[in-house]
C-alpha cells in the first residue's frame, strides 16, 4: 500500500512539474515575440532617422552646387553604403520679381525659384522624401531671357556679371510614408 501512495505522490509531483514547465515555456515564447517586436521597432526608428539625415544631406549637396541649370533638371546620388543612399533632383520652377524684403534699388534683380526633391533610404523599409524650395537672386529683369546655367557667387571678388547670390530657402516639406 505504501508503494502505491508514493507512486501516486510522485505522479502528482511529476504532473505539477510538467505543468510548471509548460507555463514557463509559454511565457518564454510570448516574451521572445515581444522582445523581437520591440527590437524591430527600435531598428525601424533608427533606420528612419538615418533616412531623414540622408535626405537632408542630399538637400545640402544640391544647395552647395556652384551653378544651377535653368533649362533641365539636374540629378545626383550619394551612397554611404549600398543600402544607405540619397537621390536628389533640382529643377527650375519659375522666375519672378524679387520679393519685397530682398529688393535693392541699385541693381535690377530677378528671383529664380527652384525646387529640390530628395529621397533618403536606409535599409529595406526606411524612406524619407523631402522637398525644399529655394530662390536665387540674380541680375536681370524678370521677363528677360534666361541663360541655360546660372553661376553662384559665394565670394564678393571675381564674380561674373550674370551670377547670382547664394541660395535662400523658401520652404521645407517632409513627407512621411
Amino acid at each position: 500500500m505504501r508503494a502505491r501512495i508514493e507512486s501516486s505522490e510522485s505522479g502528482v509531483v511529476l504532473a505539477v512539474v510538467l505543468m510548471v514547465l509548460a507555463a514557463l515555456s509559454l511565457l518564454a515564447v510570448a516574451g521572445k515575440g515581444d522582445v523581437a517586436l520591440q527590437w524591430l521597432q527600435v531598428r525601424n526608428a533608427r533606420e528612419y532617422a538615418e533616412a531623414v539625415r540622408l535626405a537632408e544631406t542630399g538637400v545640402g549637396m544640391a544647395l552647395s552646387a556652384a551653378r544651377f541649370r535653368l533649362d533641365a533638371p539636374r540629378s545626383g546620388r550619394y551612397c554611404r553604403i549600398a543600402s544607405r543612399c540619397v537621390e536628389w533632383t533640382v529643377r527650375h520652377v519659375e522666375t519672378t520679381g524679387v520679393p519685397a524684403r530682398f529688393e535693392d534699388a541699385d541693381v535690377p534683380k530677378r528671383a529664380l525659384h527652384f525646387e529640390i526633391s530628395a529621397l533618403g533610404t536606409a535599409g529595406p523599409r526606411a524612406r524619407s522624401p523631402v522637398v525644399v524650395g529655394f530662390m536665387l537672386l540674380a541680375h536681370g529683369e524678370p521677363d528677360a531671357e534666361l541663360p541655360k546655367k546660372i553661376e553662384i557667387c559665394r565670394r564678393n571678388d571675381d564674380c561674373p556679371e550674370d551670377s547670382a547670390e547664394p541660395p535662400v530657402r523658401r520652404y521645407w516639406r517632409e513627407d512621411v510614408e
